[in-house]
Order: C-alpha cells, then structure tokens, then sequence
C-alpha cells in the first residue's frame, strides 16, 4: 500500500491486523452464515468471518463493557469496530471458535443479529442524555420498539433489510430521515422568547438572525432593551436561536414525534433518499410510548404482509403509490 500523506491524523492502516491488511481491496463478495455473521471472500478464497453484535440504545458504552468486548476481541477475533449503527463487529474471528463466542456473547445478554433481512440495529442520537435541544427521548423510545420487536433482530423474516432510527429534535443528529422508519422529535410551537432574562443575557442578535434558516427571527426594541420576534409562519422548530441565547430562549413544552417512511441508502439501482413524513405528529408519552409503538407496528406488519421479497420499505411505497400506503395504515392523505 503506498504512504499517505503526512498529517495530524494517525495513519488507520497501522491499527490493522495482517489479515485485513494483507487483503486490503482485494474482498469480493460476502455472504451470511447466520443472523448477524457474515463471511468476507477474497478472489483466491482468504475468509474473514464477522459477527455482529446489537448494543443499548444510543451505542452508549461502560468501561466494563469496553473491556468485555476487548476480552472477546483477544480470544476469539482480531479486531473490533463500532458500526454506523451504533452496533458492534467483531472482526477477523477465528473459524473454529465462533460457536463458543456466539454462547458467550450470549450468555452476557447481547444479541447477535441485525444482518440481511431483519430488524437492525436501532439508531439514534442520546437526546436528554446530554443534549438541549431534544423534544423526545430517543433512547427509550428506541429501548422500547426493541423490546416490542426484539425476535426480529434475528429471525430473518423480513421482505428485506428493517431500520428503523430516531431523532430527538428535528435537526435529524440521529438520522431519522434516512431510515425505512424514522422517529422525529417536534414542537408544535415556536420557541418562548423572555425579553427580560434575553436583553440580560446580552446576546449576539446578529448571530441570531443569521443562524435561523429560515430567517424567522427578527430583532425589536423593548422597554426592557433589544429582542427579537420569533414570526411561527416561518419557524421549523430547529432550535439555533436556542443555542445562540439559552438563558433567554426556551422551546415550547407541547412535544411529540413525527413518523417519516421510505429513507434508505443507495441501494446499487437508485440513489439514497430522505423519507417523507406519514405522521406529522404522534403524542410521545413515557414509559411505553403507546400511540408510538402502535403506529410502527402497523407500519412494519403491512409492509411484512404485503411487500415483495427484497423490497425495501420505500419501493413497496412507490409501487402501491404515497397516498394509497397513507390509507393503509389509516392515515389521511398527505400525512394528515
């Protein structure tokens, strides 16, 4: 492999192990073995042998359970990464040891799966964990459609690959709009503005005007000094006037979710897409998420039901056509 350019950053390649480095660029094709194990082939037949493992929700790890992974890495692999998806792979594991690292993956409470034509690992960002914007809670939405849908993770009995993702605000940190099903935080009102504790807290008001995409806020003069006015017809609940003047800038307290359908990647034939939104609004209501979990389970059984095999969610939409998907899962055109 020839040397990269010089920089800051450490150079990836000498973090892997020989087997990856010896057949850098040469893998050809893989194949599943098992829900969440995969062989990698090279053209002269070199195997690597992966193994997927479903984390908590938000990908959020201990020391503890770093360490565990590191142990099993050790043992039974060469290397280990943490996906796209906040899930984790071990990679390079030796043949002969995969079914005693299958049991003790197990026997620890992880699930191996989320490959092929299952449900994957949900994704999402950790919300309230350490977020300010979050209008939701993804990762217990998220605890709770994996509990409801758990035995998906490795049964395979999908139409074909189910993601499902989670996003606290509508800034889409979690990637709601590009999954099959995508969970969005929303505010049914534009941010509280009090003029008091804003002109207190001084402000840049030129950064606040800017920052809004949809230059929604305007600056006005108030006994109490400078503050803006927040116009609701051009507002989209982003929160960047929020991070700009928190101490005098609050999000409303109305919250829920919005349920967008059909995202995906690029699949070979057709580009990536954003999804589009099925559910402008669901209540979000703690601890079990009721109308949540209802509406994505409709939404995963008729597409089960009724899907081709190898269709994803966006080419069922397209075939049976947007407003004909909307009446199936007893929404009203247009989302409503």
């Amino acid at each position: 492999m020839a040397p990269l350019p010089a920089g800051i950053m450490p150079d990836f390649r000498d973090t892997l192990p020989d087997l990856l480095k010896e057949n850098y660029g040469k893998w050809v094709w893989h194949e599943p073995l098992a829900p969440g194990v995969y062989r990698h082939l090279t053209a002269e037949g070199v195997e690597c042998i992966t193994v997927r493992v479903q984390l908590p929700p938000g990908g959020l790890l201990s020391a503890e359970t770093l360490r565990l992974f590191s142990g099993w890495i050790r043992e039974y692999a060469q290397a280990g990464r943490y996906t796209s998806r906040q899930g984790f792979e071990l990679v390079g594991v030796i043949p002969g040891r995969l079914t005693a690292l299958l049991s003790e993956i197990r026997d620890h409470g992880f699930a191996v799966g989320g490959t092929g034509r299952s449900l994957h690992q949900l994704k999402g960002c950790n919300g309230y964990i350490h977020c300010q914007n979050a209008a939701v809670d993804p990762p217990s939405v998220m605890k709770v459609l994996g509990d409801v849908l758990y035995d998906d993770l490795t049964a395979g009995r999908y139409p074909a690959p189910l993601k499902i993702s989670v996003s606290g605000c509508p800034n889409q940190c979690g990637g709601a709009v590009e999954a099959d099903i995508g969970i969005s935080g929303v505010y049914l009102d534009p941010p509280e503005v009090d003029d008091r504790r804003l002109a207190a807290s001084s402000p840049d008001y030129g950064l606040l005007c800017r920052l809004c995409p949809r230059a929604a806020v305007r600056v006005r003069s108030r006994p109490s000094g400078k503050s803006i006015i927040i116009r609701a017809e051009r507002c989209i609940r982003c929160a960047s006037c929020v991070m700009v003047a928190p101490e005098g800038i609050a999000m409303g307290s109305r919250r829920g979710v919005a349920i967008r359908v059909g995202g995906r990647g690029p699949d070979g034939s057709s580009p990536p897409r954003f999804g589009q939104v099925a559910v402008p609004y669901l209540p979000a209501e703690p601890p079990d998420y009721a109308a949540v979990v209802a509406k994505v389970r409709a939404i995963v059984a008729l597409w089960q039901a009724r899907a081709r095999p190898g269709e994803r969610i966006a080419g069922y939409v397209d075939r049976v056509g947007w407003d004909e998907f909307l009446r199936q899962i007893g929404v009203g055109a247009g989302g409503t």
